[in-house]
């Protein structure tokens, strides 16, 4: 694949936005190389996937669509398929062996793919009419959960120059994009590797006062619970552009089953922080994640993190059931929790959150907020959404009603309508 120009490509992003940062950086390179980029596969000359090797959900997805892009491979003479990214930096020698019709398979770190992973590599092609834009600030991570693969996928933490950071945001602003939102795999770490003190709340304060920020939003996702100083609280609550959105994933509640996780802080430091951030942000949203069965979890651990939810009442919830991943610390635990029992405590906390959730929503009826206007659904001829509270594609949506604003654009609405997830609005 030498000679590119005039090859028509045909990518498939999977997994996290992350992996979905690192797509667009992949298809500006290929597209300065002289590539046009299709979505249709079935006139493509090159099919790419981008996988996701992390929970065994993920990597079924991945070789569904390996497979997939297989089949029509076939129907294209010549035609290349090429897979990148988690999955073939885990697996690249079963890829191989299992799946003959790969034609090229590229390692995170393999030298061909380090133009894509460099650190100040600021060139990306954004999906057409998106009005929300992730900005990736670090990569790697310096934890050591025990049940997370993402540091032997990833490497150790590297943070991004904050110039790089900068310019790139500058240069999302300047083609619409109204929201960025930070991610990485740790956020709170950031510039840890580069000696800074306070480096998330050093570079927040430069966004901050990007000029380009004014009357946008600026949202900061994947904040691990033991390094949450009060100095990013204060940063985040202090208004426009942050929304007001605290993304804080917890994965347990209980201490023994907190410390087989790896993780490093206690039941008492969750609701030490819970208070801290509800105290500087009384009408913010916290988001947080759970593990279920978890090896050694008993029913009296789970339904004491079930207490903690319904007490808790966060604003939105992911629960996820444990999958034993290779080459983790608990991979060489007993997986003594059966499949069925894993799904039975994740819909039982499932429901418990439905029901705050749907409180929430409803006492947000006839109150006015701040939207962004998301998209235009063309299936159901509305405009959806969000407030700043919810983050895009993983929180409920808004739907706007009677709304003739254009997508990008922030306007006021009144909630009419609420609920599970989702609300219903009406411009002011």
């Amino acid at each position: 694949m030498k000679n590119l120009r005039n090859m028509r490509l045909h990518m498939v992003s999977l997994g996290c936005a992350k992996n979905r940062v690192d797509s667009e950086k992949v298809l500006a390179i290929l597209q300065q190389q002289g590539c046009t980029i299709t979505d249709n596969p079935e006139e493509a000359d090159c099919l790419l996937v981008n996988s996701c090797g992390f929970i065994d959900a993920a990597k079924r997805e991945t070789i569904d669509t390996i497979l997939s892009l297989a089949e029509i491979k076939k129907t294209r003479p010549g035609a290349k398929l090429a897979v990148m990214g988690c999955m073939v930096e885990r697996y690249k020698a079963e890829l191989q062996s299992d799946i003959p019709e790969i034609d090229y398979l590229l390692a995170i770190s393999d030298e061909s793919t380090k133009e894509v992973y460099r650190t100040d590599n600021i060139s990306r092609v954004t999906q057409p009419g998106v009005v929300s834009a992730y900005l990736k600030i670090a990569e790697g991570c310096g934890n050591a959960c025990s049940f997370c693969s993402i540091p032997a996928i990833r490497g150790p933490l590297k943070s991004r120059p904050p110039e790089a950071i900068v310019a790139e945001a500058k240069e999302l602003l300047a083609i619409g994009i109204r929201e960025l939102v930070l991610v990485a795999q740790d956020t709170t770490r950031y510039g840890a590797d580069l000696k800074k003190k306070n480096g998330l709340v050093e570079l927040l304060k430069e966004l901050k006062n990007l000029k380009e920020l004014q009357g946008r939003w600026l949202r900061v996702m994947y904040l691990y619970p033991t390094l949450i100083t009060d100095a990013m609280i204060d940063m985040i609550a202090s208004g426009p552009p942050f929304t007001p959105y605290i993304d804080v994933p917890f994965q347990h509640f209980d201490d023994a089953v907190l410390k087989r996780m790896g993780r490093q802080e206690t039941q008492k430091d969750i609701q030490s922080l819970m208070e801290r951030i509800r105290a500087k942000m009384p009408h913010g949203a916290i988001r947080t994640s759970f593990i279920v069965g978890f090896p050694g979890e008993t029913e009296k651990q789970f339904n004491h993190l079930l207490k903690f939810v319904k007490e808790a009442q966060f604003d939105h919830v992911g629960v996820f059931t444990y999958s034993s991943e290779e080459g983790t610390g608990a991979a060489a635990y007993a997986d003594d929790v059966p499949e069925k029992v894993k799904e039975k405590r994740q819909a039982q906390l499932m429901k418990a959150q439905n029901a705050i959730s749907k409180k929430k929503n409803k006492e947000k009826l006839g109150k006015t907020f701040d939207a962004l206007v998301e998209r235009y659904d063309n299936e159901n001829r509305l405009l959806i959404g969000r407030l700043a509270t919810q983050a895009p594609e993983v929180d409920g949506e808004l739907i706007l009603d009677d709304c003739e604003a254009a997508p990008g654009e922030i306007i006021k609405v009144t909630i009419t309508g609420a609920m599970d997830y989702d609300l219903i609005a009406h411009p002011v």
